[in-house]
């Protein structure tokens, strides 16, 4: 599907597209900050005590076979993460995107676990 694999690129390279649209002047720093922050205003209103407080993060788990980290939906509470949920029903195209990706992100995850160890 046309449509689907421009939006998928779009998406995977959207911080491209700004350094572009900036002519080189920047990056897409700002678009971060504000995912950042309200990321930061979901965690915290689960630690206040809302109810259902429900993001996407990047979170230790064994929900996904050969990864010890993936990004899943999230239920947050007082105590922090309190369900990790399935990432639900997928696409065959979704699903080789992820087969696709997983070396990559098993070998990130790996760099980042020996970091954290080394640097403690």
């Amino acid at each position: 599907d046309e449509e689907r694999d421009a939006l998928t690129h779009r998406i995977m390279f959207g911080g491209d597209e700004v350094v572009e649209a900036k002519a080189g002047g920047g990056s897409a720093t700002l678009s971060m900050a504000l995912a950042g922050a309200e990321f930061a205003d979901r965690v915290m209103a689960g630690l206040s005590g809302e109810a259902n407080v429900k993001e996407c993060t990047f979170v230790e788990t064994d929900k996904v076979a050969g990864c010890k980290f993936f990004s899943l939906p999230v239920t947050m509470g007082k105590e922090g993460v309190e369900t990790i949920h399935d990432y639900g029903t997928i696409t065959d195209h979704e699903a080789k995107l992820i087969e696709n990706m997983m070396p990559d992100l098993i070998a990130q995850a790996t760099k980042g676990i020996e970091w954290a160890a080394a640097n403690k």
